[in-house]
Formats: C-alpha cells, structure tokens, sequence
C-alpha cells in the first residue's frame, strides 16, 4: 500500500444506500434526483484464512507521540502532510508468544485426560460506528487525552473496519467453531438511529450498507475507493450478543439524551463542528448542515428495543428487567452473566445500582451458584471505571454502589472465573482476589483505537483441578478490502501523531493463558 492512495484519497466515510433489488439501512434523507444516482455495492469473497497474532504483529513505523503534533489528523491538509512523512505506515514483526498466568503461589501441572475445552468465543468492543456528519458531533474540541474521541481521521470508516472484523471472525470460525462473538459495548458513538442500523446490518447483513447521512456523499468518484461506497456486509456466521456501553445511551457517550437533543440531531446546525464531506478531505464545519431523521437519538428503552427485534435478539427478547443484563449457558456447566453499567444521566463512568444489584445480579448469581455454574460476567466497564454515580443526578449518587462493595459481592460467590470487559480501550488482565479465591477481570482494546484488535477466548477444564482461559489478540484482516486498509493506516496514524488514545498493554495482557482453581463441589 503506497502513500499516494491516502493522498488521493481524502475523503473516508460509510453510510448505507439503497439499489435496486436490494434490501437497505438507515439511508439519507435526500431529494428524488439524488436518490437515484447509480450506486455499485461491492460484495467481498470469504477469506480463506487469517493470520494470528501469535505468527504475526502489526508494528507502527513510526513511535507514538507523547504530545500532540502541530497537525490535525481530520483536517484535509494535515491529514495529507502526516501520511507524506508516513505516519500511517506499519509493518510486520514476529508473532507473540501465549504467557502463562496463575495466581501467585499456584503451579499448574499437565493437563489431564479428561480435558475439555467448554467454549471458544470472540471478544470485540468500543467498536464506535460513527455518523461523522451528525450535526451534534464535537469535531472542532478534537485533540489528544481526554479529547481524542472528539473526532477520528478513520470515524467515517469504523463500519467497513467492522465488516472486515466480520470476515476475519467467519474465517476463524471456519478453522475452528467458535460459540459466539460478544459485543463489549460502545458499538455506536452517539446511540443514533444510523449509527445502530449500521451496526447491525453489519452483524447480520441486512442489506447493503452505505455509512453516510443527509446527503450522499462520493469523496472519491467510482465504487469501493472510499468509506462512503456502499457494500453488501458478510454478516456473521454464528451468533452475537449485546452488551450496552455509555456510548450506546448518551451522545458522545457523556451527555444526557434530551428532547432537545434529539430534536437537534436530526435538524441542520452543528454548532460544536462536523465533517463535511461534500468537500476534499471531509474538512470540519459549524453552521448549517443537511438534515437527516435517521440521525435521531435512542433513549436507553429504544435502542435495546432496536437490538432486541434483530434475528435471535442477541440476548434482549427476553430479559428480566428493562436494562441490557441477562444470562446465557454455553456447555453445560458455563454461565455468562451480562449486566447493565451504563450511566444515562451523564458522564463516561459505569455505575452498579443497588436496584440492579437486588433485582438481578443477585437472584442470577445465586441460581448460578445452586446450580453448580462456573460463571463469566460482561460488562461494558470493568472495576476500575465503576463510578459513584456522581457524573448523574442525585437519584444516580443514591442508587450507586461503591466499587469496593461491588468486588466484594463478587468475590462472595466463589464461582466467577473471569470478568470480561471494555471502556478503557485497553488490553489488560489482572487479578481480583486473594491467592486462593478471585477471578481474572480482562480488559479487551477498542476495535476504533490502536491496536484495533478483538480477543480470541477460549476456556477449557483442565481436568487437573484448574480452568484455564487462554487469550489470543486478533487483528482484523483487510485482504482485498482497500477501504478497511484505508481505515487501519487512518487509526495507525492518529495513534502515532499523538491525537488518538489506546493502548496494547504489555505482552502480559496480550497473548496470555490464564488458571483459575476450580471451586470446590
């Protein structure tokens, strides 16, 4: 891939359009006449195989910048100037090897003859599909920590990076079944209408999928050259379950959906800046911007209605309270419990409310527990980004609990073997407990932030007293996908000039196997 491609091509966006013969989602509001300009949808083979990171990294040719560089990624000029002096390069490096963890003072024999793997699933989180020309977006505050979700050089591609993370988990799977793929929250930026179509018409190939708004945007004349081209998605071959990110029921993921906020995101005034992508390169602008309906905002209730109405429900149809948690077995003695951290009333942190705690961490734990489960809980915050509701209102302060409580009550049970979750757009594992009873909390990095990777899961008895829960990070693979290759150097390149977050921890959160002492019958 030579630099000239980036050059040429200023223009990165996705949005759903309609073809004759062809079902479609979330599509522009915009004249007849527009309507009916020829669209080429490009449908991509199956990948034949995928390359682990265990055989292979992606390493940035450049070292991330500790500050911000004087260029802005999303404007067209500065953009073009960071890839002439190669910031979105990369190259191959080694593979990195499986590290073995176990709680300290513990020594893992072989494994016995008895040993059964219970599930192989794949992790994917802070995926953040984007309507970079939503007139609520806050393009012109873009910059590095805690601004670097502001705007993203690569937002517009984030719906063609998800599809090609499709493909690469399709052709895992046909190497090896794999349960199911696990949402880690955040899979919208802005809770959305568009945003959620697109997410799940990626998922489930719906139709063809176009990540555009207000009017039909070609950055780059003829099909599949950039993010805006419409495309039919692979669609997953196994199933997906949701899990519900701040993201996904606030805009922007920190402030509280309105009437008023939503009455503004579907009219025609970005006061805080967009991009606009009827010109080279997609510059940011405030002011007047073509209108969509399909932009409109999600209160918590509709957007899980929204998922919930998709296939097989991924988890919603029949939840027993109104928020995203719910269990799932997979085998016979393995039970995910997801729960709900999501803060609506402002704010990024997660919150566990005594009310949720009560009326349903509590009754699904204890059924676990007498039931003889070994269970994995998923949320969208891990411990650490647990809050006291103070970001809410006062109702939220009242109903939080604290989250040393929230470990407690956890390690109470003695039945958790691992805590899966996002947020952080961080690759770490650690430890929750003493020596002899905890769990391992994960933490998987963001699909939208480098190193933009999923986690491969898979955990088995051991049959010599231990489970073990063995991580692989997997990059998604862009064969023959020019856009998703597009949107890969784009991330690489807000990574390396210091205006992108994300982190790929050490190689003790990465490509590790984890032991967790069996509980006792």
């Amino acid at each position: 891939m030579t630099q000239s491609v980036f050059l040429d091509r200023r223009g990165f966006i996705t949005y759903l359009v309609g073809t004759s013969g062809l079902a479609f989602v979330g599509c522009s509001s915009e004249s007849e006449e527009e309507q009916t300009i020829p669209r080429t949808p490009v449908t991509l083979e199956p990948l034949d195989t995928v390359i682990l990171t265990t055989e292979r990294t992606i390493v940035p040719t450049k070292p991330h910048q500790t500050t911000l560089d004087p260029r802005s990624p999303i404007d067209p000029e500065g953009r073009a100037l960071l890839i002439e002096d190669g910031y979105d390069e990369y190259e191959y490096g080694p593979g990195e090897p499986i590290i073995e963890r176990m709680p300290e003072g513990h020594t893992v024999g072989n494994p016995g003859a008895g040993r059964k793997v219970l599930t192989r699933f794949v992790h994917v989180t802070d995926i953040h599909v984007t309507d970079d020309e939503s007139p609520i977006r806050l393009a012109r505050f873009d910059g590095g920590h805690p601004l670097g979700g502001a705007a993203r050089p690569h937002s517009s591609h984030m719906g063609r990076i998800l599809n090609a993370a499709v493909r690469t988990v399709n052709a895992l799977n046909r190497a090896q079944p794999i349960d199911f793929v696990l949402l880690g929250g955040d899979s919208s930026d802005s809770a959305q209408l568009n945003e959620m179509s697109w997410v799940i018409g990626v998922l489930s190939a719906t139709g063809v999928i176009a990540c555009d708004s207000g009017k039909t945007n070609d950055p780059v004349p003829g099909p599949d050259n950039d993010p805006k081209d419409p495309f039919v998605p692979e669609g997953l071959d196994i199933p997906w379950k949701f899990c519900l990110g701040n993201h996904d029921t606030e805009i922007m993921g920190i402030s509280v959906i309105t009437p008023l906020g939503v009455e503004n995101s579907m009219g025609n005034n970005a006061v805080a800046g967009t991009q606009d992508w009827s010109k080279p390169g997609g510059p940011v602008v405030v002011g007047e911007v073509p209108a969509d309906e399909n932009r409109r905002l999600l209160y918590r209730h509709e957007m899980l209605e929204l998922v919930a109405a998709d296939g097989d429900g991924h988890g919603l149809k029949n939840r027993p309270t109104s928020k995203a948690s719910y269990t799932f077995d997979v085998g016979e003695n393995l039970r995910f419990i997801v729960y709900d951290t999501a803060l609506e009333e402002g704010g990024a942190d997660g919150i566990v409310r005594r009310e949720d705690l009560e009326a349903f961490l509590k009754p699904a734990l204890n059924k676990a527990k007498s039931e003889g489960k070994l269970v994995v809980l998923a949320s969208h915050h891990g411990l650490g980004s647990l809050s006291d509701g103070g970001f809410g209102n006062q109702s939220s302060k009242e109903s939080a609990v604290l989250p040393d409580e929230v470990k407690e009550f956890f390690l109470s049970y003695g039945n958790i073997v691992m805590s899966i979750t996002g947020h952080t757009h961080d690759h770490v594992v650690k430890w929750v407990g003493n020596n002899d009873d905890g769990f391992w909390e994960v933490q998987t990095c963001a699909l939208v932030a480098f190193p933009s990777q999923m986690r491969l899961v898979e955990i088995a008895n051991e049959d010599n007293g231990y489970l073990s829960i063995q991580l692989i990070c997997v990059d998604f693979a862009t064969d023959n996908d020019v856009v998703a290759e597009q949107g890969r150097r784009l991330s690489i390149l807000d990574y390396t000039s210091g205006w992108g977050g994300g982190d790929a921890g050490t190689p003790t959160d990465r490509n590790v196997k984890l032991y967790v002492p069996l509980p006792s019958p």
